[in-house]
């Protein structure tokens, strides 16, 4: 376990902590749950997350162990879900009102901002909320107006010296007030 939190720490990318970690066994899911686990994933928690994988075991062999943390960390296993500050955690809960006012986000690009959300990374989160199409059945002066409280709460909140998360913020909160301009008319 210290040997992968070793790796892990060390900036190795998670994929490749596991495909190291299954080739040297023929249980890839167990091999799946030893990362979680030295990530601080909660063994219940990692279950959950694993449920309607079981025919996935079966299907590879030796030499498959990077797809297989490939596929596994695409579904979100490998996530670290992180409480926020108050601050943070209020920003995260606008984003999240500000896709229930989109009308519907499509799946891969609403599972990426939940991910990102859930992850803490609010910044990245935002530059793709500022990009979505807010659907005919959604209310966009809703959306804008939330997801602009939401940027300026962000910008006030990152910490100073992020200068590529700031820009990265600043840019979005841009796009952000030209739409609710352009849906206030």
């Amino acid at each position: 376990m210290d040997r992968i939190r070793e790796a892990l720490g060390s900036g190795l990318p998670v994929i490749e902590v596991h495909a190291e970690l299954a080739a040297g066994t023929d249980d890839v899911r167990a091999a799946a749950l030893v990362v979680c686990d030295a990530l601080g994933i909660p063994r219940g928690e990692a279950e959950r997350r694993l449920r309607g994988c079981q025919d996935l075991w079966g299907e590879f062999g030796p030499g498959d162990e990077r797809l297989v943390g490939e596929l596994l960390d695409g579904i979100g296993l490998f996530d670290v879900h992180v409480t926020l500050d108050e601050r943070g955690e209020r920003i995260r809960g606008l984003m999240r009102r500000a896709m229930g006012a989109s009308g519907g986000i499509s799946s891969g690009i609403g599972v990426g901002i939940l991910r990102k959300l859930d992850t803490g990374r609010l910044p990245e989160a935002f530059a793709v909320l500022v990009r979505v199409r807010v659907r005919e059945r959604g209310d966009p002066v809703r959306y804008w107006a939330v997801l602009g409280t939401a940027g300026e709460l962000l910008a006030a909140w990152l910490p100073s010296g992020d200068e590529e998360a700031a820009g990265r913020v600043r840019e979005a909160r841009e796009r952000c007030a030209r739409e609710a301009a352009l849906t206030a008319r």
